[in-house]
This record gives structure tokens, C-alpha cells and sequence, in this order.
């Protein structure tokens, strides 16, 4: 028997985990997943297991996490690591806005391809200007194979 004073290894949680009889397979097969899960489920140690198998995967991508621990499956533990250690921030309102997040703004003027579509789109009449301009764009792209224009720059001279 183990003296009061003696160093303990901080394992013995171990040797009360229900799956200690249980064959190891079950917890990375995807056809006994479900067992794996109710096992870790009624556990009495997985609190310990869970901080356990935490720290030894400190570090290691998504993909390098495999099979039930714990009650978590890889990705799992992946995400609860990053969610610990880095909790989430207030936004900057400094920060730009990602285009999905940006308020409305005033609609493009008419004469450009972005206003000719707003009026296919709303079915509004459409007008000449912002039919040249979607012409001009569309004939750009054939030439190029881009939405894209280049910047105006020097001319290009042969030598």
C-alpha cells in the first residue's frame, strides 16, 4: 500500500476509467463510435482524461487528432483547444469590414456595369449609358478573360 507521503504520478485517475477493460479499437472505428461515445459518457474520470489528452495534443493540427478521448472526437478537441487558448477577442472597430459585414452604401451611379445589373436585377428599365458600360465591360473581358482593368500606366514602346 501507498504511504500518504509518498509522490504521486497524477495518472491514478487511470485506473478508474471505464474504458480500461475495453478493447482499444472501439474508440477509432467509425462503425463503434457511438459505443465509444456512451462509454466515455458515464465516465467518471473524463474531466481528468480530458485535460489529460488536451495537453498531451497541445499544438497538433486537426488532422493529427484521431478517435473518441474523452468524449470528443478529434475536431472536436481541436476546436476546444483553440477556443481555450485563445478566447474570443472584442472586434476592433478600427479593423476593416469583411465585404459580407459592410452597411449598405449608395448604389452605383448609372453609366457602370455594377448599375446595370442593379436594374436587370430590380427589373427597371434600362438606359443607355449602363448599357454602353456593360458593353464596353463585356467586350473587355472577352479580350482579356478578366473583370479586372489595368491601371493606366506609361505606354509600352518598342525599342
Amino acid at each position: 500500500m501507498r504511504s500518504a507521503t509518498a509522490p504521486r504520478s497524477g495518472r491514478e485517475w487511470e485506473l478508474s476509467a471505464a474504458c480500461r477493460h475495453e478493447d482499444a479499437e472501439l474508440w477509432f472505428s467509425r462503425r463503434t463510435q457511438a459505443r465509444a461515445m456512451e462509454i466515455c459518457t458515464a465516465c467518471p474520470v473524463r474531466v481528468p482524461c480530458r485535460a489529460a489528452v488536451l495537453q498531451r495534443e497541445e499544438g497538433l493540427p486537426k488532422s493529427h487528432r484521431g478517435g473518441i478521448v474523452a468524449g470528443l472526437t478529434g475536431p472536436q478537441r481541436y476546436d476546444l483547444e483553440r477556443r481555450v487558448r485563445r478566447p474570443p477577442q472584442p472586434p476592433d472597430p478600427t479593423a476593416p469590414v469583411p465585404a459580407g459585414d459592410r452597411p449598405r452604401r449608395e448604389p452605383a451611379p448609372c453609366g457602370t456595369r455594377a448599375a446595370y445589373q442593379r436594374h436587370l436585377r430590380r427589373r427597371e428599365p434600362v438606359d443607355d449609358a449602363c448599357r454602353a458600360a456593360n458593353a464596353l465591360s463585356a467586350g473587355h473581358y472577352r479580350r482579356t478573360g478578366s473583370t479586372r482593368r489595368q491601371a493606366a500606366g506609361p505606354a509600352q514602346t518598342s525599342p
